[in-house]
């Protein structure tokens, strides 16, 4: 009576068990014909199949075994029992438990998943998805380094390049500066000679004359004077004394632009040592002279006469240099630039001020990054305040600030430390 109880219960709800049973995945059912026709199917065996109940065109088949092995035993129902393969012999592959049943011309196949299993592969691939996600992560963050590390190189190769592009042109800047002081030195002493000599020769002239004028040679003394006249020695000696000091001139200025270049170049200073910063500045004005003459720039630099300070007179220089290079492209022709020294009780301020176009406030704080540059492409390395604030920051221990104002004007303090 027990047994006939349950049986009821099962029968009033077969109909909700059969629908569960086609719309569920641990238990496939199909059934074909015996052309391998797949006939009906629930959404288990669908899946597994690679099809859709709409449809029913199989795209995955029956490897192992394959369809016509339960076609060879005509005469049990059961015709199939064990591990059954479906797939498509490339990249998919499901083993499932499976019965297989023949009726006539109509054949079943019941599949089901091994729940337990697949519980304990789920856990085996979360663990496996875990450790993924953990080398993703450790490949993440090493990616990151990498490119920390690529982008230091990199920038540590273009200071040295750049590095090795100054000394080379220090090292030029110094060898022509030796060479050019022999013939200088000599064209300077011959030009004293010149004029000694010249002066020589018209006081002759004038002895000679005075000697005919004792004589009281009428003849000859108009002859003399119509040789003077003819030759224009009254004007040839004061053009003369005029080209002779002018040559002077001339060559005491080579002079000077020679030793601003041997003093910039500093080949022999590049220690830090005490040196006067008015005459480093000085040198390095000189080199930026032409640029300044070429866009009508007033220039203009107010401090002391002399300041003594504790550097690296040529790295210093160059960070100098840089700035001022800067302001001068940043100017329109006749615009301004100031150089102001200002001597505090331990440090001494360079500030560098110009009216050109200004940096924009999005921008400020990148204008000290390697390689960044607002120039058209090949105007610029980005590498001049790069270098700059290496030099004066970590060289010298001291600090930039930058202040702008847009199509106003920009100012770059350098602060120092005297020691």
């Amino acid at each position: 009576m027990e047994q006939q109880s349950k049986n009821n219960l099962i029968s009033d709800w077969a109909g909700l068990i059969c629908e569960l049973s086609h719309q569920g995945y641990s238990v496939a059912i199909g059934i074909f014909d015996t052309n391998g026709q797949l006939l009906d199917a629930n959404q288990a065996m669908c899946y597994f199949l690679d099809t859709n109940r709409s449809e029913l065109k199989p795209g995955n088949l029956f490897i192992n075994p394959d369809f016509s092995f339960f076609l060879s035993e005509e005469h049990n129902e059961l015709v199939f029992e064990g591990l059954m393969t479906i797939g498509n012999y490339t990249d998919v592959s499901f083993v499932l438990q499976s019965r297989v049943f023949r009726r006539n011309n109509r054949i079943l196949v019941y599949a089901e998943a091994d729940v337990p299993d697949l519980f304990e592969e789920n856990k085996k691939m979360s663990v496996l998805n875990q450790e993924v996600n953990n080398l993703q992560r450790q490949l993440i963050k090493e990616k990151k380094n990498l490119q920390a590390t690529l982008a230091e190189l990199k920038e540590t190769q273009q200071l040295l390049i750049h590095s090795e592009k100054m000394n080379a042109m220090g090292k030029l800047v110094a060898g022509v500066a030796h060479e050019l002081n022999n013939p200088i030195a000599f064209v300077y002493s011959n030009l004293f000679s010149l004029e000694k000599y010249v002066a020589e020769v018209f006081d002759a002239i004038r002895q000679i004359e005075k000697q005919v004028e004792q004589t009281g040679n009428q003849e000859l003394l108009e002859t003399i004077a119509q040789l003077k006249e003819k030759n224009e020695l009254n004007y040839l000696e004061e053009d003369i004394s005029e080209m002779t000091k002018e040559s002077k001139v001339g060559i005491e200025r080579v002079k000077t632009i020679v030793e601003d270049l041997r003093r910039f170049s500093r080949l022999d200073e590049s220690d830090i040592k005490q040196v006067d910063l008015v005459e480093n500045i000085r040198s390095t004005e000189s080199i930026v002279r032409a640029e300044i003459a070429k866009k009508n720039i007033h220039y203009q630099y107010v401090g002391p006469l002399k300041l003594q300070l504790e550097c690296f007179p040529g790295q210093l220089n160059q960070a100098i240099l840089n700035v001022l290079i800067n302001a001068i492209d940043a100017v329109q022709p006749g615009g301004h630039i100031s150089l102001i020294v200002t001597d505090e009780k331990d440090k001494i301020n360079i500030e560098v001020t110009d009216d050109g176009q200004g940096i924009p406030e999005k921008i400020k704080n990148r204008i000290f990054e390697p390689f960044f540059t607002t120039k058209p492409v090949g105007s610029g390395t980005g590498l001049g305040l790069s270098i700059t604030y290496k030099i004066i920051h970590d060289l010298h221990k001291g600090t930039i600030e930058v202040e702008s104002i847009v199509q106003q004007e920009t100012k770059i303090k350098l602060t120092i430390p005297k020691k």
